[in-house]
């Protein structure tokens, strides 16, 4: 579906530490609009208000889901798409974990004050109804990095906006079918869904500096 840029919020969180000022986020308005913060309860209100008018896209700069192997040796290896930055070594593992509590804060501040509104996580059949919201993995690497946690998420949210505001089909950067996913968990958790399927559905992953359009 091809949405007019002017549709749609867009917001993007940085995950990290909120008590360490690691933390940071974008909002992309409709109306065109840039914001950027730190306060992780600015950003719920913020996105809360404009899921009043319009539909909303929110993502996470963190590993949303984890791959499900069929192979011992293989359990902890990068996800098809992630070359040699493995979400579970190093950084990687680290934001996997903060995204436990951050994504879960997030979801369950905006569904208290989006009661009546639904998840997606399909991006072919992106949101229309006000407050209803597409969520999404950013993924900001070293190469398209920005100049703080706030700027790693506008680029991601610029980078989404491309694409579902576009009229191109686009893949997702990271190529896995078999998931356990922690955003489907995170959304069961909060109420946003019943639907024990998103435990293993992933989700669209925006990377700046990906190719999406390619085949």
């Amino acid at each position: 579906m091809t949405r007019a840029c002017g549709e749609i919020a867009i917001g993007v969180v940085d995950v990290g530490s909120p008590k360490s000022g690691k933390l940071g986020w974008a909002v992309l308005g409709a109306d065109g609009s840039t914001t950027l913060g730190k306060d992780l309860d600015l950003f719920v209100a913020t996105m809360a208000d404009l899921g009043q008018h319009v539909p909303l896209a929110v993502g996470f700069e963190a590993p949303l889901f984890i791959p499900m192997r069929d192979n011992a040796m293989r359990i902890l290896t990068a996800r098809k798409g992630e070359l040699s930055r493995a979400w579970s070594a190093g950084a990687g593992a680290t934001v996997t974990t903060a995204a436990l509590g951050v994504v879960s804060y997030t979801l369950a501040g905006l569904r208290r004050r989006l009661p009546d509104a639904h998840a997606v996580l399909d991006h072919l059949t992106p949101p229309t109804r006000p407050g209803d919201a597409l969520f999404f993995e950013a993924f900001v690497t070293s190469a398209g990095k920005g100049t703080d946690h706030a700027d790693d998420a506008r680029l991601a949210a610029v980078e989404a906006r491309g694409l579902l505001c576009g009229d191109a089909a686009y893949r997702s950067a990271i190529d896995e079918p078999e998931v356990f996913s922690l955003l489907g968990a995170a959304l069961l958790r909060t109420a946003w869904s019943t639907d024990t399927a998103l435990l293993s559905a992933p989700c669209l992953v925006v990377k700046p500096g990906f190719d999406h359009l390619s085949a």
